[in-house]
C-alpha cells in the first residue's frame, strides 16, 4: 500500500470534525510507538555491533598472518 500526504484540497474536504479515539485504541497506538522507538534503536545498537565484530575479525585476521617472530604490541 503506497500513502500519500492529503492535499490542501482534500484536507478541506474531509472537514474539521474531530475523530474521536477509544482509551482502549490510543493505547494500542502508543504501545506500537514505544515498540516501534524500541526496535530502531535497537537496529542502530546491531549495525553497531555488526561493525565492531567485523573490526575485531579483521585485526585476528591480521595477527594470525603477522609473522609468530614478531612480537605484537
Amino acid at each position: 500500500m503506497q500513502r500519500r500526504m492529503l492535499s490542501k484540497d482534500d484536507e478541506a474536504a474531509v472537514g474539521n470534525d474531530e475523530t474521536e479515539v477509544r482509551r482502549e485504541d490510543q493505547d494500542k497506538i502508543n504501545k506500537f510507538s514505544r515498540l516501534h522507538q524500541r526496535e530502531l534503536l535497537l537496529e542502530e545498537e546491531l549495525k553497531g555491533k555488526a561493525k565492531h565484530k567485523e573490526d575485531l575479525e579483521e585485526i585476528s585476521n591480521e595477527l594470525e598472518l603477522a609473522d609468530e617472530d614478531e612480537k605484537v604490541p
